[in-house]
């Protein structure tokens, strides 16, 4: 893709416990994502999330549901907006990926996961929480998939409410998901998002201009529902040093191709949890739930997400974006 961005942005000042903006009226809560888990590679779900008769009774569900249900019931019980401003949260945290271009300036990257625009989400609570973010002032917006629930066109009356996610001077960019897939065209999400700046990455790759490096940022298609394509997506400009990839089981594949650093989302940290327990739904089949994780040469950053599904409720893993500064490795200066 011969798209080119450039930024000249400082080191960013340490964001404080919580952010009040008055624009917006909005505080965000905020919390430190842990240092990156060591992986061994060989942990493994009983059941694979990703296929067989579970996952597909469970996919068949999720769309019915999502598509002829939860549209009519959501007009008389729809608590899920009111959960979002209440417990909604800035995750941080701080990496320095082994292979991350040494000339590169501090790179401050808002990762935005699992929007779910339709039933569950009204415009205006998502409205505040964006502009909030925006106050930030990120060099780069990733959204990595999911931005719909149950069908393509219900994002369109969110558009106005993302639009300033592509303010970001290295622009706001976008990785297909499986709920992406439900319902109508995908291209028409690539359509929408194109219309106010935001560009989607399937399969592909961009060269940025950042300071006084550059890196390449590519998107892979979703895991499930799409057709992920490695060979086109590295074709452009060689390995991304940052992929964006729904599905968090990626990650050894990219760790596999030295990609230093990928961001997903798609677990939603399983969205229901008991107190200090593991996740209800576990969506990733290497255990790769939410938060940062490290294998061999790379880096992972699994985001909780912003939306629900399934039910309009979360209990335990409550909703958040990420803010990442990426730094170049120590050995590499």
């Amino acid at each position: 893709m011969s798209i080119s961005k450039t930024s000249d942005s400082k080191v960013r000042e340490v964001i404080p416990a919580a952010i009040t903006l008055r624009t917006t009226r909005t505080a965000l809560n905020t919390r430190k994502l842990a240092p990156p888990r060591a992986m061994t590679g060989k942990e493994r779900r009983w059941i694979n999330p990703n296929k067989g008769v579970l996952k597909l009774l469970e996919r068949n569900t999720d769309m019915v549901l999502s598509r002829f249900l939860y549209p009519h019931l959501s007009a008389v019980w729809n608590p899920y907006s009111w959960l979002l401003e209440k417990r909604f949260t800035l995750a941080q945290t701080s990496l320095s990926p082994q292979d991350w271009p040494a000339a590169l300036d501090p790179l401050q990257v808002l990762l935005v996961s699992d929007i779910h625009c339709g039933i569950f989400l009204k415009p205006e609570p998502l409205a505040k929480i964006i502009g909030a973010l925006m106050e930030l002032k990120p060099d780069l917006v990733a959204i990595s998939g999911d931005i719909v629930t149950g069908h393509s066109s219900e994002v369109n009356k969110y558009l106005d409410i993302l639009a300033p996610l592509s303010r970001a001077p290295l622009g706001a960019w976008y990785c297909y998901g499986n709920h992406d897939y439900f319902g109508g065209n995908p291209e028409d999400i690539r359509r929408d998002l194109t219309s106010i700046g935001i560009t989607t990455l399937k399969n592909d790759s961009v060269l940025l201009t950042h300071g006084k490096g550059s890196f390449v940022l590519g998107g892979l298609d979703d895991r499930i529902l799409g057709n992920p394509d490695w060979e086109k997506t590295l074709a452009p400009h060689g390995t991304p040093h940052l992929l964006l990839a729904h599905n968090p089981d990626f990650f050894y594949e990219a760790e596999s191709r030295r990609i230093p650093l990928t961001l997903s989302g798609h677990t939603h940290g399983g969205q229901i949890r008991l107190p200090h327990g593991p996740p209800i739904l576990r969506q990733s089949r290497f255990c790769l739930d939410e938060g940062n994780f490290a294998f061999g040469s790379s880096l992972l950053v699994v985001s909780r997400g912003l939306g629900s599904v399934g039910l309009p409720w979360r209990w335990g893993a409550d909703p958040e974006a990420v803010l990442i500064e990426i730094v170049p490795h120590r050995d590499q200066k």
